[in-house]
């Protein structure tokens, strides 16, 4: 069964973020575009295997069935809806914030 893949509003906020960081302040253009490379490599094979990434354990955060995918040095939070076959990528972090409090601010 095929998904629908959505990236939210704040998710793609967070990945233009991380990318203009990358090339304009790191002055790593080659970097950047690496990092959208993965990312895209990364959110393919969800519209066929959603569920195929753990849970976060935080037990709040799984409560609302997010999963995580690591993407370099940053993590993309998804969450799947059984029901519209959609997988919505919620927000895409780097590894090193509080992410926890983030998504659960």
């Amino acid at each position: 069964m095929t998904y629908t893949v959505h990236i939210t509003e704040k998710a793609e906020q967070d990945i233009l973020a991380a990318v203009d960081y990358i090339e304009f302040t790191l002055f790593n253009p080659q970097a950047a575009d690496n990092l959208l490379g993965a990312i895209e490599k990364a959110i393919n094979p969800l519209s066929e295997m959603p569920l195929i990434h753990s849970l976060i354990e935080d037990p709040i955060l799984s409560s609302h069935q997010i999963r995580f995918l690591p993407v370099n040095n940053y993590i993309m939070f998804y969450a799947v809806n059984e029901k519209s076959k959609t997988v919505n990528i919620l927000r895409f972090l780097y590894e090193k914030r509080n992410w926890e409090e983030i998504l659960n601010s």
